[in-house]
């Protein structure tokens, strides 16, 4: 038996904002994005992160491709929460965003919405009033304060600490410094640790020792631990469950 009581969530992040061909199993299609969903949730995720794509793989917000993206993983994985990402970049004026967002007809169970990016505060409102569950993104502690001055930090899901960094040690302390300042504002809903390429399974292993929720999937990193190629997003997942378990903490 653990020695833990509270779970850690691994939510699945299977393909992130890369381009269709970074890598073999990077789902792009509604049917390859149920498929990996599907794998990911019986590797161990209890939830699964995607970006939504339209018929010409690229990335989008529009209410069509929304609704077919989510529908197929809902689908492929039934009562699993989905997902998606609301990244400013996809259509890169933050009045266009709230406006295909508005457009939603099948929404997500929840939307991530990163706090440093103009508009969040107004996306994240709509979202909300929509019955989705928001994300706050956060990248570095100045986001942190956004997120704070918004007032919506006690309507959040969750809290993603999302730090940047050369490594798994300028991270964490960007991590770090981001926490401090959600603690100073009382802010306590769940907060995910993850980061990506080299520092990926070094602050997943640290996010179970803290007994954060973390995340895994190819959006965030190509490789296995020992530097191998990652065969697809299901790999991942089980090795980022294999190294939360070890730690002693449930999954």
């Amino acid at each position: 038996m653990s020695k833990y009581n509270r779970a850690v969530l691994i939510k699945a992040c299977i393909n992130g904002a890369r381009r269709p061909d970074a890598h073999p199993a990077l789902p792009t299609t509604p049917i390859a994005l149920g498929w990996a969903a599907a794998a990911a949730v019986r590797a161990g995720a209890g939830a699964v992160h995607l970006h939504v794509r339209g018929p010409d793989r690229e990335q989008s917000l529009q209410a069509d491709d929304v609704a077919r993206c989510v529908e197929a993983a809902r689908r492929a994985i039934d009562t699993v929460p989905v997902g998606v990402s609301t990244l400013l970049n996809i259509v890169r004026d933050p009045d266009q965003r709230l406006a295909a967002v508005s457009k939603w007809t099948v929404v997500p169970d929840f939307a991530s919405v990163n706090f440093n990016e103009a508009g969040s505060p107004a996306l994240a409102t709509l979202l909300i009033g929509k019955g989705v569950g928001v994300e706050a993104g956060l990248p570095d502690a100045a986001a942190a304060e956004t997120l704070v001055r918004s007032g919506l930090g006690l309507r959040c899901l969750r809290i993603l600490l999302e730090p940047r960094g050369a490594d798994a040690a300028a991270a964490l302390q960007s991590a770090d410094a981001m926490v401090a300042v959600l603690d100073k504002a009382g802010l306590k809903a769940p907060r995910l640790l993850h980061s990506s390429n080299a520092s990926a399974w070094a602050v997943i292993d640290e996010a179970a020792r803290r007994g954060y929720d973390t995340r895994a999937g190819l959006e965030d990193v190509l490789t296995m631990p020992d530097g191998s190629p990652a065969p697809d997003n299901a790999a991942v997942v089980a090795e980022a469950r294999r190294r939360v378990e070890q730690s002693g903490r449930p999954v």
